[in-house]
């Protein structure tokens, strides 16, 4: 079975069984026509149909189960999981699957094991990033299938990151930096995040993050992409807020990652940078302003 139809397998389980595989992504990122997908899972003993009560209950809202709890003349106090761990046990298999008809598909032994044996394929496609995240880059990289999901991410990073490194192309080098920020902050792994944050605010600083290399003109501080852009300021002044860290810690780790990355040239030197980080995280952007005219008014034609 190709990768593509264990996806739709995959995504197919504990759906109701009015689902069906019209997302856009279909289309657009696999490029499959799926129609009689899930009629041929249920043919090959992969998928079947089943009420499944529990799942049905799920789906209510907490006024639906208060509701179906009074219809009992059991107790509607409690949290969500509560009302749904009452209904559980105080009412019979059968009572559940007449107050809950609906049928979903739900995965056949068979179809559990398929699913398990290539479990980083829904993986992949939810942190679909074409090109680096993606069926034809773990290929490409032979991503072994028994990592785990943060392993399978840092896999398919790296090898990006290599790939960007051997062919100098530094602003694929800054997106992949990005693109590790933004996984490690969503699954809340916060140094890593620290870490890709900072490198992302190196390169910006190092002016290498643009195709075009920076001139005169790009360094107006309203609308330069070379600066500590206001978000990643936020997220650095939401890690110092969470785990008390101060602005020499920031600093710190910043100058640890200058050490790390060895770009081909540098709009501002690392001292400079240094500064650049520490006005922004205090809040004085009039002397960053000043140090991006002088920048500008000492800056002649491109970064050679």
């Amino acid at each position: 079975m190709t990768t593509i139809k264990i996806l739709a397998l995959a995504l197919a389980a504990d759906q109701p069984n009015t689902f069906t595989l019209t997302q856009s992504f279909w289309q657009h990122r696999y490029r499959v026509q799926t129609q009689g997908w899930l009629a041929k899972f249920e043919q090959a003993g992969l998928l079947q149909q089943a009420t499944a009560p529990m799942l049905s209950l799920q789906q209510k809202t907490v006024a639906q189960l208060k509701q179906l709890l009074r219809t009992y003349h059991l107790k509607v106090s409690g949290r969500k999981v509560d009302l749904l761990n009452r209904l559980q046990t105080e009412l019979t298999a059968a009572e559940l699957v007449r107050q809950c008809p609906q049928q979903f598909y739900r995965l056949t032994p068979a179809g559990i094991e398929l699913v398990q044996q290539h479990r980083s394929v829904q993986w992949l496609h939810d942190y679909y990033v074409a090109g680096i995240i993606d069926f034809t880059a773990a290929k490409r990289t032979q991503l072994p299938t028994d990592l785990t999901l943060d392993a399978t991410l840092a896999w398919l990073l790296d090898a990006a990151q290599v790939q960007a490194q051997q062919q100098s192309n530094w602003p694929q080098i800054y997106y992949v930096a990005h693109i590790r920020f933004q996984i490690a902050w969503q699954r809340q792994h916060v140094g890593t995040a620290l870490n890709a944050l900072l490198d992302c605010i190196y390169l910006k600083l190092a002016g290498v993050t643009q195709v075009e290399k920076a001139t005169r003109a790009t360094l107006d501080w309203q609308t330069t992409a070379y600066k500590v852009e206001p978000f990643y300021n936020y997220i650095l002044q939401q890690i110092m807020h969470d785990y008390h860290m101060t602005t020499d810690d920031i600093s710190s780790a910043f100058a640890q990652r200058c050490q790390h990355l060895a770009v081909p040239h540098k709009l501002f030197s690392d001292s400079e940078m240094q500064q650049l980080l520490l006005w922004a995280l205090t809040g004085q952007d009039q002397l960053s302003q000043q140090l991006y005219q002088t920048k500008k008014a000492r800056y002649e034609g491109a970064v050679s």
